[in-house]
């Protein structure tokens, strides 16, 4: 397309005149605009950004411009003049409205249609340069003398020339029939658990509607202090969660609906929690007490550790998902209550108590440690128990020698919770205020406790050659919490942020379509091994690290330089 309209624009160029061209993103490499202005006989003689003023750089010559006055009516929108879609335009403000075409078949937001990265390229006719005329392009039966592309016989080539911009071959365009998405009006009430029937449950609690609570709903009944079934419920979620999970049965059908308004004498139940909707297969799963490898939301089960002291205290190695958190009784779809009701259909007529020793943050997915026992976890059993946590990262960027041979890098302070710093004397903050020495480079051997270790394990040149990934790994025994938080701050600080790093936008808009494509929105990082220090035995537990963060996995998937 852009070799062409070169051809059509240099047709009509009058001498010293100037093309100009705007490109944003990844446009000029995917264009290949170099390519196609060689090709045409054209050099680029100057690359602006569109926030410079316009009479600086279209025109030739030293000559002076008068800018007009920008009137009140002039100014387009403010999102086309504050850089919300990417970049700022010195032309918005005389009504100019910067932005990409959607198309007629576009059907998203206009706000997805950003322009970062804009660049005005002014391209020039070469002094001396062989002109290409049409004549010499019908006489090749088998390649298009101004874009250079093959064709199989001249009746392709000469539909081409007639359409340069429809893509090739020509083929009648069809109407694309677009399949509308689904609406999340009523996403709320699609259950994500079946219920059982009523006779197959265990009912914990039962309470009849009196007559100062008819006509109510059925979310706001089972919270208030009168009713049986509040005891049940710590919180709004809790109670919501139960509803539509299909826990709480009227009349002894399932109620899916946290609104469903409930009268007088009608019977409310609430029933233990049994089966999960499996998101594959969407049947239900119900938990096998007779092997740990079954998967509830996700969780898989990966071993199960039977500990001298206390008696009867077992630690539970599960694979958790991205998104879950490990900590909290507040919501049925914790690490801990999946854990906790897990062992409860394993161990019937017991009330175990589960307390996670992994601080796994709730963004990143990998291994997690939870102490299950029949009372409550004592702090010296806690105290006792040390942990090596092994992550893989995918990251931005070539490390260095000494990376490739491991270092260690002091656990920086900026990278753990505010309230968790204000625990460091004052003297040591303004020591550290910008944390540069937390984060020096160090080749002897730290403690792991306080440091991390990380390792080059693999590099992945894509693109042109020039822009490379990497597969590291870290260890650290870290157990403060938001450990992959701090792997993530330390690794950015060094100079390779990790893919799909928030704070690394830049970066990763820099990366090949197919890739981003691949990697939505998920930060490329998992806790795929851990060593665990327990009454002086060390068990090593380890699986498969996740595929999107290993460079051999986008290496298969990638075309080579």
């Amino acid at each position: 397309l852009l070799s062409h309209y070169f051809y059509s624009a240099k047709s009509i160029l009058k001498n010293g005149g100037r093309i100009h061209i705007c490109l944003c993103g990844l446009q000029p490499q995917t264009w290949k605009i170099w390519n196609a202005a060689r090709n045409a006989g054209l050099q680029i003689v100057a690359e602006e950004s569109t926030a410079c003023p316009v009479h600086k750089w279209l025109f030739r010559g030293k000559a002076s411009f008068e800018l007009a006055d920008v009137q009140p009516h002039y100014p387009s929108k403010r999102k086309y003049r504050n850089g919300k879609l990417g970049s700022k335009h010195f032309l918005a403000r005389y009504g100019y409205r910067h932005r990409r075409t959607g198309g007629d078949l576009f059907t998203g937001s206009e706000f997805e249609i950003n322009v970062e990265r804009s660049v005005n390229f002014i391209l020039e006719e070469f002094p001396c340069h062989p002109s290409v005329t049409t004549d010499t392009c019908i006489t090749s039966a088998s390649m298009c003398h101004i874009c250079k592309l093959h064709f199989d016989d001249p009746e392709q080539l000469s539909d081409h020339l007639r359409h340069p911009a429809v893509p090739d071959p020509v083929e009648p365009l069809s109407p694309v029939k677009r399949t509308p998405k689904p609406s999340n009006k009523n996403a709320s009430k699609t259950p994500s658990f079946k219920p059982l029937a009523f006779n197959e449950a265990t009912i914990l609690a039962e309470a009849q509607v009196t007559r100062n609570l008819d006509s109510k709903r059925l979310k706001w009944i089972c919270r208030q202090s009168d009713f049986p079934l509040s005891k049940i419920f710590k919180s709004k979620k809790e109670c919501t969660d139960a509803i539509k999970r299909g826990r709480v049965y009227v009349n002894q059908i399932a109620v899916l609906d946290d609104s469903r308004i409930v009268r007088e004498n009608d019977t409310v139940s609430i029933v233990n929690e049994y089966a999960s909707l499996h998101k594959s297969t969407e049947h239900v799963i119900l938990p096998d007490p007779n092997g740990p490898q079954d998967e509830m939301m996700g969780v898989r089960f990966v071993k199960i550790i039977p500990l001298q002291k206390p008696q009867g205290t077992t630690l539970m190695i599960a694979y958790k998902p991205v998104g879950m958190r490990c900590f909290g009784s507040f919501c049925s779809n914790t690490l801990e209550m999946i854990t906790k009701n897990y062992t409860a259909l394993c161990r019937p007529g017991e009330t175990p108590s589960c307390h996670p020793v992994s601080k796994l943050d709730t963004g990143c997915e990998g291994l997690c440690a939870l102490l299950m026992g029949t009372s409550k976890c004592d702090n010296g059993s806690l105290a006792s128990m040390k942990i090596n946590y092994k992550f893989s990262v995918l990251v931005h960027g070539e490390p260095t020698e000494q990376l490739k041979q491991g270092v260690y890098v002091a656990v920086p302070t900026n990278g753990i919770r505010l309230w968790k710093r204000q625990r460091i004397s004052k003297e040591k903050q303004h020591n550290n205020k910008d944390g540069n020495n937390d984060l020096a480079i160090l080749s002897s051997e730290l403690d792991l406790d306080g440091s991390l270790f990380i390792q080059c394990q693999d590099t992945f040149h894509y693109g042109e050659g020039t822009e490379t990934i990497s597969t590291l790994t870290v260890q650290s025994r870290h157990d403060d919490g938001r450990l992959a938080n701090i792997i993530s701050y330390s690794l950015r600080k060094l100079g390779y942020p990790v893919v799909n790093d928030r704070f690394a936008k830049k970066e990763f808009a820099a990366l090949p379509r197919r890739m981003r494509n691949l990697l939505k929105q998920k930060v490329c990082i998992c806790c795929h091994c851990i060593d665990i220090h327990v009454e002086g035995s060390i068990t090593n537990v380890q699986v498969d690290a996740h595929k999107r963060t290993q460079c051999s996995y986008w290496r298969g998937i990638m075309p080579l330089p």
